[in-house]
C-alpha cells in the first residue's frame, strides 16, 4: 500500500497581510501593493477572474481568488474601503489639485 503525499494548504492569513506603512494598512495581497479592495471592486463590476488578471498581471489566480474569499468574509471592512475610495475620487473631482 503506498503513501498519498498531501500537500499543505495555503491559509488565506499567509495571502493576504496589511502593513501599516503598505497602502494605509488596508489588506492586501502578500507580496504585492495590490489591495484587496481594488480586486473586489473589479469583481463587483463584472470582471472574471481572469480579467482582473489581465488588468493585474503580476498576480496569480490563485492571488486573486484568495482576495475575493478575504473580501467575502470580511465584507464590511472591505465595502468601508472601496467607499473611502469613491469618496476620495468625488472629492478630486470637485477640487482638481492646481499643483502640477
Amino acid at each position: 500500500m503506498s503513501a498519498i503525499a498531501e500537500t499543505p494548504a495555503t491559509e488565506l492569513g499567509a495571502m493576504i497581510v496589511c502593513t501599516p506603512e503598505v497602502i494605509g494598512g488596508k489588506p492586501r495581497i502578500k507580496g504585492h501593493r495590490i489591495g484587496v479592495h481594488r480586486v473586489a471592486g473589479w469583481w463587483k463590476l463584472g470582471l472574471t477572474v481572469e480579467e482582473i488578471g489581465a488588468r493585474l498581471s503580476t498576480l496569480t489566480p490563485a492571488e486573486i481568488h484568495a482576495a475575493l474569499a478575504y473580501y467575502h468574509l470580511h465584507r464590511e471592512e472591505i465595502e468601508t474601503c472601496l467607499e473611502e475610495e469613491r469618496s476620495a475620487g468625488r472629492d478630486l473631482e470637485r477640487n482638481p489639485s492646481t499643483t502640477p
